[in-house]
């Protein structure tokens, strides 16, 4: 077999076990010696294959560290309100919730200083694990004002979307959002529930929802930094 085609042939191969997950993504390739006796060729015709492959942004080279697997990103954009269960379902990607915790409790200060709610009024404590084709994708921590919502349906929230639960059980309308994005480390039982190995850098997302200028949701996500892409487009 000319050394042209069977670059290419290991070049379709490592997609392949991509694919399969025989290697992961976001984590390093085996050395290039293991490569090479795994599909039984030279080191030239390997690395021309990886040089193919970092052209297609398959992978990337980290000086020092080794050569890795692009993470597939999710993409939103930030340009107009959204919902993270509205997204994925609109690009067909099967969607799973958790509830992690749920306590009803009285607001802290710091609560009180992030939404305005008065210190010691009640709130809804709901802490989900939000999943997308069974890869966790987000913690996801919501604050509800007891006073506006009485009480939730635990059950239909593991299945279901929040706003539709909100606005179909109390009529809830979403007049203004604000969000603010900034990247965090995720705290050891963060990185057990979003099945993180090693160092990954994650995003924590807060969102302040509000109706007739009140905050009633405030919700602060732990978004796994490999999984998604926020995107603004400006006119």
């Amino acid at each position: 077999m000319k050394t042209d085609a069977l670059y290419l042939e290991v070049y379709r191969k490592i997609l392949e076990d991509i694919k399969t997950g025989v290697f992961i993504r976001n984590q390093p390739l085996p050395a290039e010696r293991i490569l090479c006796d795994k599909y039984h060729v030279s080191r030239y015709t390997l690395r021309t294959a990886l040089a193919l492959l970092n052209q297609a942004e398959v992978i990337y080279t980290m000086p020092g560290a080794g050569t890795f697997i692009q993470p597939t990103f999710l993409t939103q954009p930030l340009t107009q309100f959204y919902s993270f269960s509205g997204s994925l379902k609109k690009d067909n990607i099967i969607i799973s919730n958790h509830v992690v915790s749920y306590v009803m409790r009285p607001t802290d200060e710091r609560l009180s200083r992030k939404t305005g709610h008065l210190t010691g009024s009640a709130v809804h404590e709901l802490v989900r694990l939000r999943s997308g084709q069974g890869e966790p994708l987000m913690i996801e921590t919501s604050y509800l004002p007891v006073k506006r919502f009485p009480s939730l349906d635990i059950d239909c929230l593991e299945r279901g979307s929040l706003y539709d639960f909100l606005t179909v059980t109390y009529g809830f309308e979403i007049h203004n959002v604000r969000e603010t994005l900034r990247p965090v480390m995720p705290l050891p039982q963060e990185k057990e529930l979003l099945k993180i190995n090693g160092t990954l850098p994650c995003i924590l997302l807060e969102r302040f929802t509000y109706e007739n200028e009140v905050c009633c949701e405030y919700t602060k996500s732990i978004v796994r930094g490999d999984k998604y892409l926020f995107t603004v487009q400006l006119k």
